[in-house]
C-alpha cells in the first residue's frame, strides 16, 4: 500500500465501511424483515402497514448515505489521480452506490408506487394474496441491490491496499 496521508486514510476506510453497511441494510430487510412481514398472518391491510414502515425508513437514509459514500469516492478518485496513484477502484465504488437509485427506480419503482396507493387508500385495496406477492417480489429485487454497495466496499479496499 502506497503512503497515504491519514485523511486520505479515513476518508477510504468511511467510504468501505459505510458502503458494507448500506449492504448489510439493505441485507437485512429482505433477509429479516419481509419474511417477518410475512409471517405475521397479519390481514392486508397489516401486511402492507409493516412494509410501508421498513421501506419508508430505509427511504430516508439508504439513498442519501449512497450518494454521499459516492461522491466520497469520487473525491478518492480524484486525489489519487492527481497523486499519479491508482483511482479506478474508488471510481468504481462511487459507481457501484450510485446504481442504487436507476435499479430502485427501473425495477422496484412501479412496485413501490402500487403498494404506496394501496395503503394509502388512493387505489381500489389489494388482495392478501396480491399483497403478499408484492411484497415478496419486493424483497427478492431489493435483495439484488445487496450486490451494489457491496462491490462498492469490495472495489474501495481492493484501491485502498493497492
Amino acid at each position: 500500500m502506497p503512503f497515504l496521508s491519514t485523511p486520505l486514510t479515513l476518508s477510504a476506510t468511511g467510504g468501505i465501511l459505510g458502503s458494507a453497511w448500506i449492504s448489510g441494510s439493505v441485507a437485512a430487510l429482505s433477509i429479516c424483515a419481509i419474511p417477518a412481514i410475512l409471517q405475521t398472518g397479519a390481514p392486508t391491510e397489516g401486511l402492507l402497514r409493516g412494509w410501508h414502515l421498513q421501506f419508508t425508513r430505509g427511504m430516508y437514509y439508504v439513498p442519501t448515505t449512497g450518494a454521499f459514500i459516492a461522491l466520497n469516492y469520487l473525491y478518492l478518485a480524484y486525489r489519487h489521480r492527481g497523486e499519479g496513484l491508482e483511482w479506478r477502484g474508488y471510481a468504481l465504488g462511487a459507481l457501484s452506490n450510485l446504481l442504487l437509485a436507476p435499479f430502485t427506480l427501473l425495477f422496484i419503482g412501479a412496485i413501490n408506487s402500487r403498494m404506496i396507493a394501496a395503503s394509502s387508500g388512493a387505489r381500489k385495496p389489494l388482495g392478501q394474496e396480491a399483497a403478499r406477492q408484492l411484497i415478496t417480489k419486493w424483497g427478492n429485487l431489493n435483495a439484488v441491490r445487496i450486490f451494489m454497495p457491496l462491490a462498492g466496499a469490495a472495489l474501495g479496499l481492493w484501491n485502498l491496499l493497492q
